[in-house]
C-alpha cells in the first residue's frame, strides 16, 4: 500500500513538472516564439537557423484549429528528421523504438476487463491529447485517473485471470494496430528527402504521422471486427493457458522493437565516448550523452539556438517526465496488495525490487521497463490461480 500512496503523490506533481518543463521551458527559451514564428510566413526550419526559405502548404485539411496544430507539430517535428541535427534525430529514434512498448501498455491496461467502461479505456481520446499537448503533461494526468480508479491496483480484493482478461480478438487487432498504425507511418517519415521522399511528400508523411493515436485504434478495431471477438473457453485452466499465451506474445513483439532501439541509441552515443576515432569531430559532439540525453535546467535562463535544439529538449523532457510516470504506475500494478494476495506471489517491494527496476531500465529502456513489470504481474496472477486451481483438485 506504501508503493501506492507515494504514486499517488508523485505522479498528480509530475503534471505540474511535466507542463512547466514542456510548455512553460519551451516558452521561455524562445521554442514556441520561433515556431510561432515560422508558422506565420509558412516557412520550415533549417539547420542553425530559426528562418528558411523552405515552405509548406498554408492548410491539410480546410480547417482550423486542426491546421494550426498540424502547422505546430511539422515545425516541431521536421528538424528532427531532416538528418541536419544527429544527436535529435538519434534521441527522436530512441523515443519512438521505446513508444511501441509505450502503445502496448497503454492498449492492454485500457482493455483489461476490470477497466472496460471507465474513463481510462478511452485511450485514443488520450493518444489525440498526447500528441497535442505533450506526453510529459497528459501521461501523468491519465496515470493519476488510474491510480485512484482502477480496481487492478485500488482493491486489496486477490486479483484474478478474469480481472485482466482481454477480448481474443484485440491481440491480433494490437499487432496490426501498431505495426500499420504507428511503426509503418514512422517509418515513412523519417525517409531522407529528397533521396527518397520529395519535400511534399516527407511534409505529408510527417503531418499523417501526428494522427497515429486515430490510426493505431482504427485498424486494431477493424482487424478486431475481421477476426472476430471470441468468448472464452467454458474450460477455465484452458481459458486462462490461451490468454497468457496471447499475452507473451504480444509482450514479445513489443519489446522485440523497443528494447534493440533502446541498445542501439545507447550505444551509437557511448561509442563516440569509448570510441571517438570512429567519428568525425561534429557527430562525436552531436551524439554525446550529455547532448543526446541531458536536457539543461528548465529553470535557467538558457535560450535555445535553432527549433532542433528546442525541440530536441522538448522531447527530453517529454520523455524522462512520461517515463518516471509510467515507471511509477508499473510498479504500484506489479506490486499491489491484489497481486500479493492473488497467492502467486508472496514477495513485495523492497531494495532489490528497486534495483531490479534500474536494473530493466538501464538494459531496455524504462518504457520496456515498465512493459515488462506489467508482465510479471500477469504471470503472478495467473500462476497463483493455476496454484490455487491444483490445491482444489489435489
Amino acid at each position: 500500500m506504501a508503493l501506492l500512496t507515494v504514486s499517488r503523490v508523485v505522479t498528480p506533481a509530475l503534471i505540474l513538472l511535466g507542463g512547466y518543463c514542456l510548455h512553460g521551458f519551451s516558452t521561455a527559451n524562445g521554442l514556441f516564439p520561433a515556431v510561432e514564428s515560422l508558422k506565420s510566413k509558412h516557412q520550415l526550419p533549417s539547420s542553425g537557423s530559426l528562418i528558411s526559405k523552405p515552405s509548406f502548404p498554408n492548410s491539410f485539411t480546410g480547417l482550423d484549429p486542426p491546421d494550426g496544430i498540424l502547422a505546430t507539430l511539422l515545425l516541431f517535428f521536421w528538424p528532427l528528421l531532416d538528418g541536419a541535427n544527429p544527436g535529435a534525430s538519434l534521441f527522436s529514434f530512441l523515443f519512438a523504438g521505446q513508444g511501441v512498448a509505450l502503445l502496448s501498455a497503454i492498449v492492454l491496461e485500457a482493455s483489461r476487463k476490470a477497466n472496460k467502461g471507465r474513463i481510462i479505456s478511452f485511450t485514443t481520446v488520450y493518444g489525440i491529447l498526447f500528441q497535442c499537448l505533450g506526453a510529459g503533461l497528459v501521461a501523468p494526468l491519465y496515470l493519476t485517473i488510474y491510480l485512484f480508479t482502477s480496481p487492478l491496483v485500488t482493491s486489496a480484493a486477490a486479483l484474478t485471470p478474469a480481472a485482466l482478461f482481454i477480448d481474443e480478438g484485440l491481440f491480433t487487432g494490437h499487432i496490426f494496430g501498431v505495426s500499420l498504425g504507428y511503426i509503418v507511418p514512422t517509418v515513412l517519415m523519417t525517409l531522407p528527402q529528397p533521396d527518397v521522399l520529395p519535400l511534399d511528400t516527407k511534409i505529408t508523411a510527417i503531418v499523417l504521422w501526428q494522427l497515429f493515436p486515430i490510426w493505431t485504434s482504427t485498424i486494431t478495431y477493424v482487424t478486431k471486427l475481421v477476426v472476430g471477438s471470441r468468448t472464452p473457453s467454458a474450460n477455465q485452466p484452458d481459458a486462462q493457458t490461451k490468454q497468457i499465451s496471447m499475452l507473451r506474445t504480444v509482450y514479445k513483439l513489443s519489446l522485440a522493437v523497443s528494447v534493440p532501439t533502446h541498445i542501439a541509441g545507447w550505444t551509437l552515443s557511448l561509442s563516440t565516448m569509448l570510441l571517438p576515432n570512429l567519428f568525425n569531430v561534429q557527430t562525436v559532439q552531436e551524439f554525446h550523452p550529455l547532448n543526446v540525453f541531458v536536457p539543461p535546467n528548465p529553470f535557467s535562463d538558457v535560450k535555445i539556438g535553432s527549433v532542433a535544439q528546442g525541440s530536441h529538449w522538448f522531447l527530453q523532457y517529454d520523455y524522462v517526465v512520461t517515463a518516471a510516470a509510467y515507471l511509477l504506475w508499473a510498479s504500484a500494478s506489479r506490486y499491489a496488495v491484489g497481486v500479493k494476495n492473488a497467492k502467486g506471489d508472496s514477495g513485495g517491494f523492497g531494495i532489490g525490487a528497486f534495483l531490479d527496476i534500474i536494473g530493466r531500465c538501464v538494459l531496455m529502456g524504462p518504457y520496456s521497463a515498465a512493459l515488462t513489470l506489467l508482465w510479471d504481474r500477469d504471470e503472478a496472477v495467473f500462476t497463483g490461480a493455476n496454484q490455487v486451481a491444483g490445491k482444489k483438485t489435489a
